[in-house]
């Protein structure tokens, strides 16, 4: 008995624009191992995309969003924080 499978595959293109370093206090953010991908999100619901970055020791980099949607803007870092304490994930 001989079984045919049809494979239907399709591609697509998507378009990019200028791939730019992410700042904070003008100096680039270092996402590069220890680090975790950084993660765009609307952390304190205001609106504009947050800069959450997974650290080595388990802890979160949170950098609030200063600027606009599409022209974000980022300072000093905070460490998120969970009843009263730094917010911690173990490694490992």
């Amino acid at each position: 008995m001989i079984l045919a499978l049809g494979i239907t595959t399709f591609s697509y293109t998507q378009q990019m624009g200028e791939l730019k370093h992410i700042k904070a206090n003008n100096k680039i953010i270092d996402c590069s191992p220890p680090y975790a991908a950084p993660c765009i999100y609307d952390y304190d619901k205001d609106s504009l995309d947050d800069l959450i970055i997974g650290t080595f020791s388990g802890k979160f980099r949170f950098y609030k969003n200063t600027g606009t949607k599409n022209k974000p803007r980022y300072f000093d870092f905070s460490f998120i924080r969970a009843a009263g304490k730094d917010a911690k994930v173990p490694n490992g």
